[in-house]
């Protein structure tokens, strides 16, 4: 089987629907390109025939705690209202679910606000 790749998914399609930067990996000029979303694939598993459940970690930077935290509830709200029935980087998403809601982590920069969330997405090659 053929799965699809759950970060290329949410960085296609995060990107155009909110209009940020979105990685995978953090840059090393993170304070430099706030606001920025991250999507790292932690796990899940998938059901042997053709859906995929991964497990993915979403953090949103900004250069203020208020700044981080309304970018994580925008991007809570359109992963959960907007991305069931999207096609994005080869697959269709048909349903999404919060994990872990968006919570304030730490960060070893002062300049740079983090909160992440933990997500689910439900998808199969388009």
């Amino acid at each position: 089987m053929n799965w699809p790749d759950a970060e290329a998914v949410l960085v296609a399609w995060l990107a155009s629907a909110l209009g940020v930067r979105v990685c995978t990996d953090t840059p090393a000029d993170l304070a430099e390109v706030l606001p920025l979303l991250r999507v790292r694939r932690i796990g899940g598993t998938d059901d042997g025939f053709r859906i995929d459940h991964a497990l993915v970690d979403v953090d949103a930077f900004g250069p203020s705690r208020v700044d981080a935290s309304a970018l994580a509830a925008r991007t809570r709200a359109a992963l959960l209202d907007l991305l069931p029935g999207s096609t994005a980087a080869g697959a269709v998403v048909t349903a999404a679910g919060t994990v872990s809601a968006p919570a304030r982590r730490p960060w070893e920069n002062p300049n740079v606000h983090r909160f992440g969330a933990t997500y689910t997405l439900h998808l199969h090659t388009a």
